[in-house]
């Protein structure tokens, strides 16, 4: 294991740990009637995790594919019904995403390939799940400050 490779791989845990952190902090603070708050014209706050959570596992199945494995089990549903649901699903599906990526090696770890019109990497992919949550945990608090 290259130095760039531990020090890559730590980064993008530390990245993914803080961004679940900062959305997990803007949902736990929410009562289970908050799920249904807007702003006119967007998504309620429970459409946008289940967007989150939605998105997760299917990330975590790009990421089996691309590394040649097998995805474990079905996709669950990702309609919370309430704040402790939504933060059990947050959970569940951070750990798909962290065990489609358990044991990777470097050269997996950086391989670019296509999957679709896209294409990615298992770092590519670990870096979009940190940044989404970090722009749902926005979008969710000013679904909150707007209503």
């Amino acid at each position: 294991m290259t130095t760039e490779f531990a020090s890559d791989l730590a980064t993008v845990h530390a990245r993914l740990s803080a961004a679940r952190a900062d959305l997990t902090e803007a949902v736990a603070s929410l009562s289970d009637p908050d799920l249904a708050r807007a702003r006119r014209g967007g998504w309620t706050v429970r459409r946008v995790l289940e967007h989150v959570i939605s998105s997760e596992w299917l990330y975590s199945r790009l990421m089996a594919h691309l590394r040649a494995t097998t995805a474990q089990g079905d996709i669950p549903s990702c309609d919370p019904t309430s704040v402790r649901e939504a933060l059990a699903m947050l959970d569940a599906s951070r750990q798909a995403i962290l065990s489609a990526a358990d044991g990777v090696d470097e050269d997996g770890f950086y391989r670019m390939q296509t999957a679709g019109h896209e294409e990615f990497s298992v770092l590519s992919l670990l870096e979009n799940t940190a940044l989404h949550d970090g722009e749902h945990a926005a979008q969710v608090r000013e679904i909150l400050a707007a209503t």
